[in-house]
């Protein structure tokens, strides 16, 4: 009996889930490709199977940092889903995965307005019937955006939701709360409460270590997020190592472009710039370039490598460099983030003392 094209399909889907799963995003993607061409030529390109498979492969494609070939994955999902009728409830399950999904490309790709606008909608079309626990993915994305926002109070009462709705149906050990306690820590580091985002992070780090084996790729995260808070809290000594290890290990698993590592080696600059401030700036120069190649020269993360170029700068009294520096960050961030939000509060204050054109205010 000749199998069923759609079932095919389908069982290649779940295969892509699993290797999702498990980290794996290049074998992702490949099936993912395959279930996608079997269901546009038997199911159709509006097939919801079809916009499931879409959705999948530009979230896998956004692990790899390739957020442009992502959206155009994200928005042929969304699109299919926006013309089906959102009952049965699948349905409305499925739009609701797609926009959350496309909402988080926009996010990393500091797109923050277009992100929010999507992830309200989405919150009006599954508030009336979705429950709190179905509501935590959504909320999390919410979470995310305005912490990278600088919202942070916004950010806070996402994160207390989530975790309050998560420890009532799971208890406060359980794996599925270590997210949630790596968020809040790298929310508390964005708010200078430098002890307790040791301790979430630590949290975090604990539930994983206790389900995960030591070189899975949440550990490595966890270990990593972990050190920029001890670095922040001047304990380089603990930090270097751990933050030595996430760049080498995503490097090899994903190039040196990668959003991972270039976020671990502007926190590797930071531990540097105690003792060696000229190999710091060089390791930022380094980080900045491969920002500006896999995000593009408006991103805020090229913003957050400029301060801190201009940070040191300022410190060896290269103040002409520093201006220069701080100038191009608030730029980049003034009409992207909250005035509240670190960099942009750091680089408005460094030129509204240093003089000269007076920085715009950031739009909230």
């Amino acid at each position: 009996m000749t199998p069923d094209p759609v079932d095919e399909a389908v069982a290649l889907h779940d295969l892509a889930l699993s290797a999702w799963d498990e980290h794996r995003y290049p074998r992702s993607i490949d099936l993912c490709r395959r279930a996608l061409g079997i269901l546009e030529a038997h199911a159709g390109a509006g097939s919801p199977d079809t916009a499931n498979v879409l959705t999948l492969l530009g979230s896998a494609l956004d692990e790899l940092g390739k957020h442009a070939a992502a959206e155009a994955y994200h928005r042929r999902a969304t699109a299919v889903m926006a013309a089906l009728p959102s009952r049965p409830e699948v349905l409305l399950r499925l739009r609701v995965q797609a926009t959350v999904a496309l909402a988080g490309n926009l996010r990393r790709q500091g797109r923050y307005a277009a992100a929010e606008r999507l992830l309200r909608a989405a919150c009006d079309d599954a508030a009336p019937r979705f429950t709190d626990l179905e509501l935590v993915p959504l909320r999390n994305e919410l979470g995310v955006l305005y912490k990278f926002a600088g919202r942070h109070d916004d950010a806070q009462a996402q994160y207390a939701a989530v975790r309050t709705v998560l420890e009532a149906a799971h208890g406060p050990d359980h794996p599925a709360l270590a997210a949630v306690w790596h968020n809040l820590a790298g929310l508390a580091h964005s708010r200078g409460d430098l002890a307790a985002g040791e301790a979430y992070a630590r949290r975090s780090l604990a539930l994983h270590r206790a389900c995960l084996p030591p070189g899975h790729p949440a550990v490595v995260a966890d270990e990593a997020h972990l050190a920029a808070i001890l670095q922040a809290r001047g304990e380089p000594a603990e930090a270097e190592p751990l933050l030595r290890r996430a760049i080498a290990y995503f490097t090899a698993r994903h190039g040196p472009d990668h959003p991972d590592v270039l976020t671990n080696r502007h926190n590797l600059a930071a531990v540097l710039a105690a003792r060696d401030p000229a190999a710091a700036e060089a390791l930022y120069t380094v980080v900045l370039a491969g920002k500006r190649r896999t995000y593009g020269a408006s991103h805020p993360e090229v913003a957050l490598t400029l301060t801190n170029l201009a940070a040191l700068a300022a410190a060896r009294d290269d103040h002409d460099a520093a201006r220069a520096l701080a100038v191009e960050a608030h730029r980049i961030l003034a009409p992207q983030v909250a005035a509240t939000h670190p960099a942009l509060a750091s680089v408005t204050a460094y030129l509204t003392v240093r003089g000269g054109d007076q920085p715009a205010r950031a739009a909230a």
